[in-house]
């Protein structure tokens, strides 16, 4: 027989192979879904259309899923959620890789429809989700290395967070908030990153004011200066300085907060206003 044809017929082969291991690993991966949707079905109810193991590493893909909490009864459609790993030990999770692709944020049902339509955009914004965390039950350290939610048009806000002290067992989760007490946070990011939603605010309140768009951005500013003034805002003049900054050109801002050393969550409970935070947390602004 021809090389070309043997070739062909083994990478043939090898496609069917994987096309036919990958129905068989779909397949029980519809059982566990099934399974975890029954575990938290007195809170939620999940429907879903169809589920896909992938077996080069790409995760299990939910397809045309639709949750509907049990409390509100209103139900929310995505597109897709893909776990790309789990794990856990003694039935606590340690590690968790997900992601939520094609969240309608203009679908009637949403809160946020009518916002979007104020500001202008037509047809569907889809909102997509990417979240990674990490827990070390031996330290009690959690890990929130990513949570990322953004939409095309829109912009997106990326944060991080790192808490010690944890512990996730049935006692502490049952005595939740008040278990969080004896926690201590280390330190967290919040970025954003503007792809039009900030000026589309600023053009709509001019529009709506009947002003220019330098207009409202210096309305804004006006507002803030008077704020800080009159100590009302309780911010400090150089978070106000980028946040200047951040409305005059609106394409990103950070925050960080970098305490010294880990602060005990009881710490929180004699916080008063934002100008305790910024002390506490070591908070940074820039835009």
């Amino acid at each position: 027989m021809d090389k070309k044809v043997l070739a062909g017929v083994g990478i043939g082969g090898a496609i069917a192979l994987v096309l036919g291991g990958q129905a068989v690993a779909s397949r029980l991966a519809a059982k566990e879904v099934d399974k975890a949707i029954a575990d938290v079905s007195d809170y939620v109810e999940i429907d879903y259309k169809k589920v896909d193991q992938s077996l080069l590493g790409r995760g299990t893909s939910v397809k045309d899923v639709v949750i509907t909490p049990v409390l509100s009864g209103e139900s929310i459609a995505v597109d897709e959620i893909v776990l790309y790993d789990f794990k856990q030990k003694d039935d606590v999770p340690t590690y968790m890789k997900f992601a939520v692709n094609g969240l309608s944020l203009t679908d009637d049902s949403m809160e946020t429809s009518e916002m979007f339509t104020e500001l202008g955009y037509k047809g569907n914004v889809a909102a997509n989700f990417a979240t990674e965390y990490e827990y070390e039950a031996d330290g009690q350290t959690m890990r929130l290395k990513k949570f990322e939610v953004g939409a095309d048009d829109v912009g997106d806000i990326e944060m991080n967070f790192q808490f010690s002290n944890i512990s996730l067992d049935e006692e502490a989760v049952a005595n939740f908030p008040f278990s969080l007490f004896g926690a201590e946070f280390h330190n967290a990011k919040i970025t954003y990153r503007d792809d039009s939603f900030m000026e589309r605010i600023f053009e709509t309140t001019a529009a709506a004011e009947g002003i220019s768009v330098k207009e409202a951005k210096e309305s804004a500013i006006a507002d803030l200066e008077a704020d800080f003034e009159s100590g009302e805002s309780g911010l400090p003049e150089e978070f106000v300085s980028e946040m200047k900054a951040f409305i005059q050109d609106p394409d990103r801002f950070t925050i960080t907060f970098s305490p010294d050393e880990p602060v005990p969550m009881s710490s929180f409970i004699s916080i008063e206003g934002p100008e305790d935070v910024i002390e506490l947390l070591n908070v940074r602004f820039e835009s």
